[in-house]
């Protein structure tokens, strides 16, 4: 039985990775799009913080998703080599993107809890989640900056 699933696994068949990877990003931005325009919550103008903050992993998402899809349809025909060597191009691109984004700490959701209250704790226990980068190590990408 195995072996016959693996007569049919062609090496277009890598790109469906990237298709379930970011998939859950492209659902996230459209669950809180909505519910921002929904709410008449929706005021991100076209400054450099809502670039680096909003479209920017907006658009990570979209070509993380849109990608991959289009390349399904490429590369049907295409060998295991090439097919490889698109993927892990595709891969560094889209992880040297999230290790900038993270490293820079352009999240999307932020805030604070504080078990002993504000004064006692500070900004130690701050809080924050990347829509785009969900799957991503963040907290250990992040303490490349606070040493």
């Amino acid at each position: 039985m195995l072996n016959a699933l693996v007569k049919h696994i062609r090496p277009v068949h890598t790109w469906w990775l990237a298709v379930i990877l970011f998939m859950p990003s492209v659902l996230i931005w459209a669950y809180f799009l909505g519910l921002f325009i929904y709410k008449d919550m929706f005021e991100f103008s076209f400054d450099w913080r809502s670039i680096r903050h909003f479209y920017l992993p907006l658009l990570a998402a979209i070509l993380g998703c849109a990608v991959p899809l289009i390349c399904l349809r490429l590369f049907k025909h295409t060998s295991w080599c090439a097919t490889s060597k698109t993927f892990a191009g595709f891969l560094a691109v889209m992880l040297t993107w999230a290790a900038v984004d993270i490293r820079c700490e352009h999240y999307q959701m932020g805030g604070h809890e504080y078990p002993n209250g504000p004064l006692v704790d500070g900004h130690r226990y701050y809080w924050h989640s990347y829509f785009t980068w969900y799957f991503m190590p963040y907290r250990w990408i992040e303490q490349g900056i606070k040493g």
